[in-house]
């Protein structure tokens, strides 16, 4: 297949707000749990901690539907870079799985 070495480009913005996603509902869950221990009402804190998990998960769904199109179009370019003459059956089978938009 027409795969190339990925160069590393830093973290993107999608990825960084996926990670603070993860970091607050994380912190979020130890809060309720430390809280639950010590017989405080947290009853309030957990509906938001439901909700931060709620927010990661439609974070997850997001990049991965990214990455997804982001990796059709880095294999079509390199496969396009190796076999030129290919180029337009390459874009076909693009076209034919949905493109990407």
């Amino acid at each position: 297949m027409c795969i190339k070495e990925k160069k590393d480009a830093g973290t993107t913005t999608s990825k960084k707000i996926l990670i603070a996603s993860y970091i607050i509902a994380g912190i979020l869950t130890v809060l309720v749990v430390v809280g639950m221990i010590f017989g405080y009402d947290v009853s309030a804190l957990s509906i938001i901690t439901s909700a931060a998990y709620a927010e990661v998960g439609v974070s997850n769904g997001f990049y991965y539907n990214k990455a997804k199109k982001e990796n059709v179009m880095k294999i079509a370019i390199g496969c396009v870079r190796e076999t030129p003459e290919q180029a337009a059956d390459l874009a076909a089978i693009i076209s034919a799985l949905g493109g990407v938009l």
